[in-house]
C-alpha cells in the first residue's frame, strides 16, 4: 500500500452485528439497531470489515458490551493495513458506538506477545491485570484497554 493512500478520506467500516439475546437479529447496522445496542446491556458480536485497498479487506472480529468494545488479535501475522483500519476501527467505536472502552485481547503464549504490547501501548492502551473488573477473568488472555474520554 501506499504512503498517504486514504488519507483525510472519513470512511465508516461496514458494520454487521449478532445480539446474543436475538440470535435472529443479523443484518448491516443501522442508526436504530445502533442506537439500540447503545442503550441496552445487551452483548453483540460486531464484525468489522475495512477495505484497505480495491482488492484487501481487514476483518476485526469483536464483542460489544456494557459500552465496551473487546476486540480479538487474531492469530499470527497481521496483515498490511491493519494499522490502518484498527484506527478506523476506534474512530468508530468512539464515535458511532460511544464505548467507553476499547480493549484488545490475544492469547498470552503468543510468540509475538511482547511486539503486540508494545504496538497497543505506542496507540495508547495499558495492560490490564488479571482480576481487574474491567475484563473477564481469564489468566490465558492478555487485556490491554483504550478509555475514551466521552463529552458530555
Amino acid at each position: 500500500m501506499t504512503e498517504g493512500n486514504g488519507v483525510g478520506v472519513l470512511t465508516e467500516p461496514p458494520v454487521s452485528t449478532k445480539c446474543y439475546e436475538a440470535p435472529s437479529v443479523s443484518a448491516l447496522t443501522s442508526d436504530g439497531l445502533l442506537k439500540q445496542l447503545v442503550s441496552t446491556k445487551t452483548a453483540a458480536n460486531v464484525h468489522f470489515e475495512v477495505s484497505v485497498t480495491s482488492n484487501r479487506k481487514i476483518i476485526w472480529q469483536t464483542v460489544y458490551m456494557d459500552g465496551k468494545l473487546f476486540v480479538q488479535i487474531p492469530n499470527g501475522i497481521l496483515p498490511d493495513g491493519s494499522k490502518e483500519s484498527f484506527i478506523s476501527l476506534l474512530e468508530y467505536a468512539e464515535e458511532i458506538l460511544h464505548c467507553s472502552h476499547v480493549i484488545v485481547y490475544f492469547h498470552r503464549n503468543r510468540n509475538d506477545r511482547g511486539s503486540l504490547i508494545k504496538t497497543f501501548m505506542f496507540l495508547g492502551f495499558g495492560p490490564v491485570p488479571p482480576g481487574n473488573p474491567l475484563v473477564p477473568n481469564l489468566e490465558h488472555l492478555v487485556f490491554m484497554a483504550y478509555a475514551i474520554q466521552l463529552d458530555g
